[in-house]
């Protein structure tokens, strides 16, 4: 797939997702054997649900097969998987840190400063961390134009109690299931089969939308 279809590819996806009300976060086109998987990453404020994943994933490719003659991926098969950021995503834009209320992140500052808190929320021009040390609980703002790179962690323990009534939730509430990274996904060898290859693709992604496949 030439750079011409890729940005023909991410226009027609884009168009599909904002329609739907999603922000179009990532699209990524690799080789798979004989195929091409077409993972694309969306989100909007209340997350993503596994139906709502799979709306999308038959809305663009019912797209696809709408362009006809343009069709940007050359009527190649191709397989498409739709889901959402997972733990362990860069924060890079506002709407990032907003989305990722009340949940543990790790922020590097311009002069190489790492600083872990879980967020409050944001401000006009940053990302509000409530901090947990031995020295207490306190609260800082991060400005984004100070903030170099940003990403949620995975977080195995439950914050304390002082740190849940900051970010407004009930610490007697049963805590949420622990999330855990993605691992990279491995490439496929260009000689496997497509059955192969089908099999790599649903052991890549286990807990996401059926993937669809032409």
């Amino acid at each position: 797939m030439g750079s011409g279809d890729e940005s023909r590819l991410q226009e027609v996806v884009s168009e599909v997702t904002t329609s739907a009300g999603y922000d179009l976060e990532e699209l990524v086109v690799r080789a798979a054997g004989r195929r091409r998987v077409v993972r694309v990453i969306i989100d909007r404020d209340g997350g993503v649900t596994l139906d709502a994943a799979a709306e999308i994933s038959r809305a663009i490719s019912e797209r696809l097969d709408d362009t006809g003659d343009d069709d940007p991926t050359g009527n190649a098969p191709y397989t498409l998987e739709v889901t959402s950021p997972g733990v362990g995503r860069p924060l890079t834009l506002p709407r990032h840190f907003r989305r990722a209320r009340t949940r543990l992140v790790v922020v590097t500052t311009a002069d190489g400063k790492d600083v872990t808190g879980h967020v409050l929320g944001i401000t006009d021009t940053g990302v509000r961390l409530v901090l947990s040390t031995r020295k207490g609980i306190s609260q800082m703002e991060v400005p984004f134009t100070d903030i170099d790179r940003a990403r949620v962690e995975v977080e195995f323990s439950r914050p304390p109690a002082a740190v849940l009534a900051l970010l407004g939730v009930d610490p007697t509430a049963e805590p949420d299931e622990v999330d855990f990274a993605d691992e990279d996904d491995e490439e496929p060898d260009a000689d496997e089969t497509d059955e192969e290859t089908e099999e790599n693709i649903d052991a890549a992604f286990p807990d996401e939308s059926t993937p669809v496949t032409r």
